[in-house]
């Protein structure tokens, strides 16, 4: 069976390296880039590999690539995710993609009944948060019988701190530069709520190497958690997770103005200041030689049996140096190569337009992550005021 990655870049190298160890999947990636179409090959090595340059914007050349695939998979720009949700709803290709602006996510979710006339299914958000994270607050709510708080941390960070941001580039400019803009969504008292990003900094720590670290509201992270789960959680909330200090250097720049879209006349130039913040950020974000290290915690209170408990996920993943491919690069492609496996051999049936809340097994999507040395703690214990639960580890 045939898979088709669009995008040659980190994650889509990630996707289609983790597609190629199963050795009943084919892989077609392609990418308008010739010289990472070159790279991807050269890194990948596979017989079972096919490569092109194809601009997926182009309708025609994008329903030439997915035609004949029976899933397709979008490790591009989100920008792109609702043309090419299209048109594998035009060629009968099922479709999943990495997300990251729930604007065009919802538009990718409407899109569900012409998916279901043409019998394919569309699942957006499906990396780590938003994906991953989207599946594990999904087994929170499976596993408690009332869901009162559901706190989402998850943080891509270098291994060290590196002076003076103390990150490193682990995904495209423009994606991070995403969730420092506009606002985030959450639940307020079982209703869907937006609060300002880069606000309500708290503190979190995570075992040594990373240590101390901060957290804050970014956009996107919930992705269609406050849509799925409004009126079944009271108070749901997503922050990024950060080395302390990043985000006061974060909110002098956002209170200049360098984040916002509207051009500036500088001189005789037009300029909007956020793409300025693109190109200098990405350069002073850029940092290969420091391996990154991603982090996630996810805790869920609420009722079990009508005693008070909270559910505990965790994950703690490392830079992989004998194949090259970062944490970040493992942690988001591999959760999307997984979903688009399920999909691919019937593991997933359901046709239309979900979000991965909605249709990805917990406990399968966990298992196939542990299976590629990705492992997801998952603790179940009683909060203070009540007496403990038959075992602390679910």
């Amino acid at each position: 069976m045939r898979v088709t990655v669009l995008g040659a870049g980190w994650q889509g190298i990630a996707c289609a390296y983790d597609l190629l160890r199963n050795p009943q999947i084919e892989v077609l990636l392609v990418d308008r880039d010739p010289a990472a179409v070159n790279n991807a090959r050269r890194r990948l090595l596979s017989d079972r590999l096919e490569v092109g340059t194809v601009d997926c914007t182009d309708a025609a050349s994008l329903s030439s690539v997915l035609t004949d695939s029976m899933v397709a998979v979008s490790a591009l720009p989100y920008r792109l995710n609702l043309g090419i949700a299209r048109g594998a709803v035009d060629t009968g290709t099922s479709m999943v993609d990495m997300g990251g602006n729930i604007e065009t996510v919802l538009d990718e979710l409407r899109l569900a009944p012409a998916a279901r006339q043409a019998e394919v299914l569309l699942v957006p958000d499906c990396g780590l948060a938003p994906g991953l994270a989207n599946v594990l607050v999904a087994d929170a709510v499976s596993v408690l019988d009332e869901v009162e708080q559901v706190a989402i941390r998850v943080g891509g960070l270098p291994a060290r701190r590196i002076p003076p941001w103390d990150y490193r580039l682990v995904f495209s400019i423009e994606g991070l530069l995403n969730e420092y803009t506009g606002s985030a969504a959450v639940l307020r008292d079982w209703n869907r709520a937006e609060v300002a990003v880069l606000e309500e900094i708290e503190e979190i720590e995570f075992p040594p190497p990373v240590g101390r670290c901060q957290a804050a509201f970014t956009s996107g992270g919930s992705s269609t958690l406050p849509w799925s789960y409004a009126g079944r959680i009271r108070n749901l909330d997503y922050k990024t997770v950060r080395y302390p200090g990043h985000y006061d250097k974060l909110r002098v720049l956002q209170a200049l103005g360098l984040f916002e879209d509207e051009p500036l006349s500088v001189g005789p130039v037009r300029l909007a200041p956020l793409k300025l913040a693109k190109s200098l950020l990405a350069r002073a974000f850029t940092h290969p030689e420091v391996p990154d290290v991603v982090v996630l915690r996810i805790t869920s209170q609420g009722k079990k049996d009508g005693r008070r408990v909270v559910l505990t996920h965790e994950l703690i993943d490392h830079q992989d140096e004998q194949t090259g491919l970062t944490a970040m690069m493992r942690t988001t492609a591999f959760p999307v190569s997984i979903v688009a496996q399920m999909v691919a051999g019937g593991a997933i049936r359901e046709k239309g337009a979900f979000p991965p809340e909605r249709v990805v097994p917990p406990q399968l999507l966990m298992a196939e992550l542990e299976r590629r040395d990705i492992r997801v703690e998952r603790r179940l214990q009683p909060l203070p005021d009540s007496p403990p639960p038959d075992a602390n580890v679910v």
